[in-house]
């Protein structure tokens, strides 16, 4: 039983009863009025004075020098922007990164039960990271803000927990290939290093977890597409430097340590969205086709000349629109270009066809007797189709008039079977690409939609546990046991391990 009396507006503690269980103070000594009326904020200074008294940021926290800091590292990406014609790409979100500090240690029991403290970044040590690939430099100082929160909580005895999730905004030099173009698929990386080797500090993935997406709120919280292009996949990925070589195994003994420097990169897959390319492309070339196909039944020759000349200036004009959207940079010449080339080139040839038979029906030039045997075409003529009286005569008929009414049918129907076979050919190219662009996107989306459902609240916490409830072993079965479903048995053993930790 607590018995008290106002002294100056403040409750000041007179007398506890022997047996009553003392609630709020762990130890009987000091004075528990000067406890009680002391604020949060007065704890959290006398807190920050306490463990920042001496502390050296530019020394690393450990005690023992031959102990690596281990830096936890995982990626927020809120928005990608992709640059085709600077062959670029910009990430923008937020790093979280988690390492333990021997320095940074207090007694939460001296300081009103408080395990955590709110700190500035250039407070604290931190390590010093760089990207590789910047297009800024190496020595870039703007890929990541200078401001951060720092959180400090006491979780052992002789150490501290400290997490820092500045935001980035990277620009990247990449290298795209829109060679299938309107079905190019593309790959960039973002690459992070440590200036410091693997015997002092050590870059990995929290918990080898994806980096996790949120180009949206609430309903768009799923979306996926920006600007031009589609986004498949966002995944992380470790490797190590040294020597001069890049490899994925991790150096082992303390000359290779004293060598080598952790990276991180973070793969972005996209895949071009082009929902309008088939009216803008597919219709203007069937038009042009159309175009083509009419001219060989037009009822003279100078009108098919006309309207070939019409054909030509119009696919110029649909030429002058597609090579405006396609990127400089090609390895190869895509599929639908050269398709609309192999039409412009034939609409060129059929007018410089009918071009011809109209200077030759304007002279007296006979027909040349072997080219006459086209002719022969008249016998398979339908005797319905025929004009009454009609007589072939292969010697007399040598008139250049009557060999064009002859010939340009002909010729209009061996243009339709030649466009029909380029078209099927055509189709046949962009289904397969259409399916393996399907089958790409699907299974690495897989993975993460089922997650997605499996776990609807995940968006982005920095202990992974702490603030949205979200269990560490849960989450990484997820992942585990989509992709393999042997890793069982491993992941088992990680969820025994994380329990006997959590109960130590």
């Amino acid at each position: 039983m607590v018995c008290g009396k106002k002294v100056n507006g403040k409750i000041a503690i007179l007398k506890r009863d022997v047996n009553a269980q003392q609630q709020g103070i762990d130890s009987e000594e000091g004075d528990a009025e000067t406890f009680f009326n002391r604020t949060y904020s007065a704890h959290q200074s006398d807190l920050e004075k306490r463990i920042f008294r001496g502390y050296d940021i530019k020394k690393r926290p450990v005690k023992n020098a031959s102990v690596p800091t281990v830096v936890d590292v995982h990626w927020h990406v809120i928005h990608v922007s992709i640059n085709q014609k600077e062959q670029t790409m910009t990430l923008h979100g937020h790093i979280y990164m988690r390492w333990y500090d021997e320095y940074l240690v207090w007694d939460p029991k001296d300081f009103a039960g408080i395990h955590y403290a709110r700190v500035k970044k250039w407070q604290v040590w931190q390590p010093k990271i760089r990207v590789s690939n910047s297009a800024s430099g190496l020595a870039s100082a703007f890929d990541f803000s200078t401001s951060a929160h720092v959180i400090i909580q006491m979780v052992e005895k002789d150490r501290a927990k400290v997490e820092m999730y500045p935001t980035f905004s990277i620009k990247v030099g990449c290298m795209f290939d829109f060679g299938d173009f309107p079905y190019d698929q593309n790959k960039c990386s973002v690459n992070l290093f440590a200036t410091d080797t693997m015997a002092e500090v050590q870059l990995q993935n929290l918990y080898n977890i994806p980096p996790t997406l949120s180009f949206g709120w609430e309903e768009q919280k799923m979306k996926r597409i920006i600007s031009d292009f589609k986004i498949l996949n966002v995944s992380a990925s470790q490797f190590y430097y040294g020597s001069g070589n890049v490899s994925k195994t991790a150096p082992v003994t303390g000359f290779e340590l004293g060598n080598t420097w952790s990276m991180l990169a973070v793969n972005v897959d996209f895949v071009r969205h082009s929902p309008y390319f088939w009216s803008t492309i597919v219709a203007p070339t069937l038009v042009c086709t159309m175009f083509i196909q009419v001219s060989f039944f037009a009822p003279t020759v100078s009108l098919a000349f006309v309207i070939n000349l019409m054909a030509i200036y119009l696919e110029f004009m649909f030429l002058q629109d597609i090579t405006i959207k396609i990127p400089l940079y090609l390895s190869k010449r895509p599929s639908s270009i050269t398709l609309f080339h192999i039409l412009l080139i034939s609409n060129i040839v059929s007018a410089v066809f009918h071009g011809v038979l109209c200077a030759l029906c304007s002279t007296k030039v006979p027909v040349p007797l072997p080219i006459r045997k086209i002719y022969a075409v008249k016998d398979y003529v339908p005797a319905s189709w025929k004009e009454e009286g009609m007589v072939v005569d292969y010697a007399c008929d040598t008139n250049w008039t009557e060999w064009t009414r002859t010939a340009r049918p002909l010729a209009g129907l061996a243009m339709f079977v030649y466009f029909v076979i380029m078209f099927i050919l055509y189709l046949v190219i962009v289904v397969h690409l259409s399916v393996i662009k399907d089958e790409t996107a699907h299974a690495l989306n897989d993975n993460a939609h089922r997650c997605a459902v499996r776990y609807p609240r995940i968006r982005y916490d920095y202990d992974m546990t702490r603030h949205y409830g979200v269990n560490q072993s849960n989450l990484i079965a997820c992942f585990v046991l989509i992709n393999d479903p042997n890793e069982k048995d491993s992941h088992s053993a990680h969820q025994s391990n994380t329990s006997a930790n959590r109960t130590a």
